[in-house]
């Protein structure tokens, strides 16, 4: 328990920046929901890979501004002080599995067979210059997270070979996390008429699922770079959420980052907390390197990111990368 308390308290160390910022501007209320559909896969990195991250999907709904229970709001204000308000839903899953998916018993040093399926509901909360956020993660991992089904499933699809070792995955085990974090938005100035901005941003989570505490940023590149705080990703990476209000016809934007990460505990790579199955020696001390382009018409944001990410655990391979693409629209 000591243990767990002092990595809780690690993972919430940035948090303190919660607390309510200097006075600035709220935004205009925004009357559209936005429905995002997100896809992440070593499949649409170059070189496309099976292994490690292999796949995350997410269905995610942001509501219109004020669209926020009210005990909510009032936890949101007493947080982070005065801003617009939204709620978002996600529900997603991830998929993990070692580097040869071909071995019926997988190397027992190599990240085990993971999935996780969630229900992720969160307050995204912003001034003209910040987001902040604060949410819950309810889930499952093991089978009932339906990673080998939906990943052998889709292999069959395709005529691929079905890894094979997935009857070592981990153990059914509900998982219940808690994240928070802020994102700033600061104007650098202008080269040939394109904007540039950097985008800091520190979070955390503590849970049974990850403990993480992370700091990191983005530059970009662009125009109509108020619509929003950055592409969408499934977190821990750098995500500045489905949230975007046009602020002309035409925003777009290029940009890169970097994040580096303490982790204090991972239980897709440790594996099962209350039951044995096989697990790994995690890394603590992990870092993330982003890069894409967004672009905002019509109503429409499409995304696309590469993330390349230093080793999570001892024995892997020196880095491993994958791509993510996110197409939202509001209505």
């Amino acid at each position: 328990m000591k243990t767990f308390l002092r990595s809780s308290l690690i993972a919430l160390s940035p948090l303190v920046l919660l607390a309510p910022a200097a006075r600035a501007a709220t935004p205009p209320p925004d009357p559209a929901g936005i429905l995002t559909i997100q896809l992440e896969n070593d499949a649409l990195s170059i070189p496309s890979t099976d292994r490690l991250y292999t796949s995350g999907e997410r269905l995610g709904y942001v509501t219109p501004t004020g669209d926020v229970p009210g005990f909510v709001s009032g936890l949101g204000r007493r947080l982070f002080g005065e801003g617009t308000q939204r709620m978002e839903i996600d529900l997603q899953q991830v998929i993990f599995t070692p580097t040869n998916t071909q071995l019926y018993n997988p190397n027992p040093k190599d990240r085990p067979y993971a999935g996780e399926l969630s229900l992720r509901v969160g307050l995204i909360q912003d001034t003209t210059e910040t987001r902040s956020l604060a949410g819950v993660a309810l889930g499952v991992v093991g089978p009932d997270s339906l990673g080998q089904s939906v990943q052998n499933g889709f292999h069959e699809i395709i005529g691929q070979t079905p890894n094979r070792g997935w009857h070592y995955q981990l153990r059914n085990e509900p998982t219940l996390n808690v994240y928070g974090g802020r994102i700033w938005r600061e104007d650098v100035g202008q080269i040939g008429g394109v904007d540039v901005q950097v985008l800091p941003q520190m979070t955390g989570q503590v849970g049974n699922t990850e403990i993480y505490a992370q700091a990191g940023g983005i530059l970009r590149f662009g125009q109509g770079l108020d619509a929003d705080f950055g592409p969408a990703v499934i977190q821990p990476q750098l995500s500045g959420t489905d949230a975007y209000t046009p602020t002309q016809a035409l925003s777009w934007y290029v940009f890169g980052g970097v994040l580096g990460r303490v982790v204090a505990h991972d239980m897709l790579i440790q594996g099962n907390d209350f039951t044995s199955s096989r697990g790994t020696s995690l890394i603590p001390l992990q870092g993330d390197l982003e890069f894409g382009a967004a672009v905002i018409l019509g109503g429409m944001r499409i995304s696309a990111v590469e993330t390349i990410e230093t080793p999570e655990f001892r024995h892997s391979a020196p880095a491993f990368q994958y791509g993510s693409v996110a197409i939202s629209t509001r209505f």
